[in-house]
């Protein structure tokens, strides 16, 4: 079984990593390309990263494609039935008949990750955002937002970016309050003043990905106190914080239906926190002193691991591979590229 190869891949919305190993823990092979989402990307776009990224690993492993046992794909967006189904028949057209593929969305992979397949919740605030529970327990999975940045992603990046720009236009305008952010984003994009924003913005290859970009201005905005981008900071984490609430009380619920047990749990549940917004440390300890996260219900925990190993494990569990501490480490071990 050792011979069998296993795939593992984690879309978000700005990359996507992919990584290949055998059933004991060993990673032979890593690749990165761009985003894979597919409700932000053109579908064939989608499917020549995905392709390009399995193919490398393979090379880069010398692994013959016969030899793959199982396919985890963690994509943003991607766990409607609809769009798993369209994924799975796709790519089985491009692998040899019988390899088991798995759809699901990113946050399972980040979940998986930092619990190492356990029970726990995952929050993710990267271009995106989204919250995902699971407990091995009841066998429930409870997912709230990751609806795409036209109809949800609240505390995402891109939706504390577009935030950002409309305050530079309304204050261009004279409807809004002048910000510190004006003269950050005219700098980002070496403009001479806002109205020339709306030809740089929809101008961009990937528009969703450059005003994700424009998070960071609030970041250096608001570690410099200035009102209008702490407001918008304040207004992120809580969305946030909603995010995780209402997955606990989901859990909750769950639980009790199939034990009649009020209490989710005799401790707390793990909460994995990851994405690029929390990369910033001033965000990361405003979101860490909210009522919800101290309220004592919650381990929190910054994913230190990348989250494509959630992906690699998942498909090891996919063919009833249990994880041991020895397996942990070697894939601890790997030198994941930064």
């Amino acid at each position: 079984m050792a011979e069998t190869r296993y795939i593992g891949i984690d879309g978000g919305g700005t990359k996507t990593v992919c990584i290949l190993g055998d059933a004991e823990g060993n990673i032979l092979a890593e690749s990165r390309g761009e985003s894979s989402s597919v409700k932000s990307r053109p579908w064939e776009e989608v499917q020549r990263v995905l392709l390009t990224l399995i193919r490398d690993v393979l090379d880069q492993s010398g692994t013959d494609v016969s030899r793959l046992g199982g396919i985890f794909l963690g994509l943003a967006g991607s766990d409607r039935p609809e769009d798993r189904k369209r994924i799975g028949d796709w790519l089985q057209t491009e692998l040899p008949e019988g390899v088991p593929i798995t759809v699901h969305n990113d946050a399972v992979t980040a979940l998986a990750a930092g619990t190492w397949g356990q029970k726990g919740i995952a929050l993710i605030s990267g271009t995106g955002s989204i919250a995902y529970g699971f407990d091995p327990a009841t066998g429930g999975f409870v997912r709230v937002g990751g609806w795409g940045y036209l109809l949800g992603d609240e505390g995402s990046g891109f939706d504390l970016g577009r935030k950002a720009l409309v305050a530079v236009m309304r204050a261009y305008d004279g409807r809004g309050e002048a910000t510190a952010l004006t003269g950050l984003v005219l700098e980002r994009w070496s403009l001479q003043h806002p109205g020339q924003l709306i030809n740089t913005i929809y101008g961009q290859d990937n528009v969703r990905t450059a005003i994700a970009d424009g998070s960071k201005l609030v970041m250096r905005a608001a570690a410099d106190e200035d009102p209008i981008a702490v407001k918008l900071v304040e207004e992120a984490i809580q969305q946030l914080e909603e995010l995780v609430k209402t997955v606990i009380t989901s859990m909750e619920k769950q639980q009790y239906e199939v034990s009649g047990n009020h209490d989710l749990v005799e401790n707390t549940t793990p909460l994995v926190i990851t994405g690029g917004l929390f990369s910033d440390q001033m965000f990361e300890k405003r979101f860490m002193q909210t009522p919800l996260i101290q309220s004592g219900l919650f381990d929190v925990q910054l994913l230190e691991r990348p989250p494509v190993i959630g992906a690699y494990l998942l498909a090891l569990q996919e063919r009833g591979f249990e994880l041991t501490e020895v397996m942990k480490q070697r894939i601890a071990a790997f030198d994941f590229r930064k």
